[in-house]
């Protein structure tokens, strides 16, 4: 068959049927690396795949510390309010024991005091008009240590009280002067 054609034809021939066989293991190689390729794209899909998975994974965690940032943010203005309030419970308490002391000498005073109102409310009412000396009493012209003194009454006698002059600190006794308030204690 091939005895009949030209040597040109022939070498077209050949050239063909090379064309045909370099085409087959043309075709033939490039199925390999499709083949290969493909092999080559499954990791490539997983790998995909699991960086998907990661990126997810890294979303999250994203939220979760954006989250915790969140509630750190609120700790801390919790703990601002917290140390204004502590701050302003300072104050309050120094400014109570201020107050706790007042009250402390207000109540030291009171009691102080107690005595010269028992005593005046008894003359008012006339139901104590007789004292005792308490001590050696000096008793004055009148009420005040600036007046001359004009007797002195030992210690235990008793002494009939007229009226409470000034500002409740001296006595009028019988018909003698005036003698000084924290000398004299009631006789009931």
């Amino acid at each position: 068959m091939f005895e009949s054609l030209s040597s040109t034809q022939k070498a077209v021939g050949g050239v063909v049927v090379i064309a045909g066989v370099v085409g087959w293991i043309f075709a033939f190689v490039q199925i390999g690396e499709i083949d290969s390729l493909k092999s080559e794209l499954e990791p490539a899909r997983q790998g995909l795949a699991s960086a998907k998975d990661e990126l997810a994974q890294l979303q999250g965690d994203l939220e979760a510390a954006q989250s915790e940032r969140s509630q750190l943010q609120q700790r801390a203005e919790a703990t601002k309010s917290l140390e204004e309030v502590t701050a302003a419970l300072e104050v309050g308490n120094a400014q109570l024991l201020s107050l706790q002391s007042e009250i402390e000498g207000s109540q030291a005073e009171l009691e102080t005091l107690r005595p010269k109102v028992q005593r005046q409310q008894a003359l008012l009412e006339g139901s104590m008009l007789k004292f005792k000396t308490n001590a050696r009493a000096k008793v004055r012209a009148g009420p005040g240590i600036d007046t001359d003194e004009v007797a002195v009454v030992p210690a235990g006698n008793t002494i009939q009280v007229f009226e409470i002059v000034e500002d409740g600190t001296w006595y009028k006794v019988g018909g003698m002067g005036y003698i000084f308030h924290e000398l004299l204690e009631p006789v009931e």
